[in-house]
């Protein structure tokens, strides 16, 4: 989001303010000069030139108030953001923990949930289990909740529906009408359960919440984890987590003598971190403390920004680190292949196996864990989102005075329920 210079002065009421805002427009007119034309001129940079002129006749005395916002700042024309147009820019990233609780709170408000939870409680707990989720997929959890216990013709929502929701968002919907022939089966299995006891042995890998050879969206089986909200990682622990990735492809070749094509998103995972240690986070100590730009996927690169043989190292310290993660999940598995049967068995039994399953098949994780969200919200300065107003702000527009949001229910909204809890149709 951008915001213009006029925004800079303040004015004692908001209401004299004149409020524009463009959203996706922005991306679509606000593209680089020249960006897919090849000679004349289009209408699209016409149009831009036409904003850019437009913008040049504000100053600090105009009462209006630009907003845009853009989810590819990289592709917009530079001169947008000169001094007088949009020249304040504010990065929303994804909301943490605490944010998450709050816009559950929202999202729980018009629901109908079963009376023995409180929804504080569960905001709480959901927000633990969608790290990295945003506004719009705690609205689609919600959503999918409501339908799951509607499909089930249940009188209100239930917290087993949110969970199935969290996953539904994450993986897709289940297919258990999917035949898979027994040889798959067993393979998906031992597949999923190398995941399972490499994540479950190593210190720095996420905690396991459950696995499951149920097909879901485009895979045959999954293991869910709970992935930490960290924004620093070390070496070691990028360590750990690819060979949590390479956990399934080792397994088959252990068990079965043979690999299969399942392992294509564990590998992909597992060269893209290899060449981000290598290419961006400077983790080479032959290439030394460089980092290069590469294009997003679908653009095409111009120019390397460095020479072949500096490309050809890059390759050669690449292949380093995935031969150290390949050699340490299999002497990992190797050791513990007796754990590795018993979850493989367990998953052709019950075909979903949960964290207490996994306790009682291999014992409990020797590291500690924290997964709920008095855990993970120690040490962060209180458990509720702080949403306290400057002083200058408070009680603006007739909001309220300590910024806390109203939860109460809207004028004339019924709570949201399966058929027969007067549910509001969507």
């Amino acid at each position: 989001m951008a915001i213009s210079q006029t925004e800079a002065h303040f004015y004692p009421s908001v209401t004299k303010w004149n409020f524009h805002s463009f959203s996706s427009l922005t991306q679509q007119i606000g593209r680089k000069h020249g960006r897919g034309h090849f000679g004349g001129q289009s209408e699209q940079e016409n149009t831009l030139n036409q904003l850019l002129v437009e913008m040049d006749g504000f100053n600090s005395t105009t009462n209006i108030l630009t907003l845009a916002g853009t989810n590819r700042p990289d592709v917009l024309e530079p001169a947008l953001m000169w001094l007088g147009r949009f020249d304040r820019q504010i990065y929303i990233g994804p909301p943490d923990i605490k944010a998450r609780s709050s816009i559950f709170k929202v999202h729980l408000r018009p629901l109908k949930l079963d009376e023995s939870l409180s929804k504080d409680a569960l905001a709480r707990k959901l927000a633990a289990l969608t790290p990295g989720f945003t506004g719009a997929d705690i609205s689609n959890v919600c959503n999918e909740a409501t339908l799951i216990a509607a499909h089930h013709l249940n009188p209100s929502v239930g917290e087993k529906h949110f969970e199935q929701a969290i996953e539904r968002v994450i993986g897709g919907l289940e297919k258990k009408t999917q035949v898979l022939q027994p040889g798959e089966k067993m393979t998906v299995a031992y597949h999923e359960a190398g995941h399972a006891v490499v994540g479950w042995f190593l210190e720095h890998t996420d905690p396991l919440l459950k696995v499951s050879i149920v097909p879901q969206g485009k895979g045959l089986g999954y293991a869910q984890c709970l992935p930490r909200e960290q924004y620093l990682y070390t070496r070691e622990q990028l360590f750990d987590c690819m060979c949590a990735m390479l956990g399934g492809r080792v397994a088959e070749q252990l068990f079965f003598g043979r690999v299969t094509t399942g392992a294509q998103d564990g590998l992909r995972k597992v060269i893209q971190s290899a060449y981000a240690q290598i290419m961006h986070f400077g983790m080479s100590e032959k290439l030394g403390q460089v980092s290069f730009d590469l294009p997003r996927p679908g653009e095409a690169l111009v120019e390397k920004p460095f020479s072949e043989a500096t490309a050809q190292l890059i390759d050669e310290e690449v292949q380093r680190p995935i031969g150290s993660v390949y050699a340490r999940t299999l002497d990992l598995l190797t050791r513990c292949h007796k754990q590795v049967d018993k979850v493989g068995r367990g998953l052709l039994e019950k075909e979903m196996l949960e964290w207490a399953d996994m306790v009682e098949l291999l014992g409990p994780r020797l590291f500690t864990e924290k997964i709920t969200y008095e855990e993970l919200g120690e040490g962060t300065g209180g458990l509720e989102e702080d949403t306290a107003l400057p002083e200058g702000l408070q009680g603006w527009c007739g909001g309220p005075a300590a910024g806390e949001p109203s939860l109460a229910p809207l004028p004339g909204e019924q709570p949201l329920g399966p058929p027969g809890s007067k549910l509001k149709h969507m």
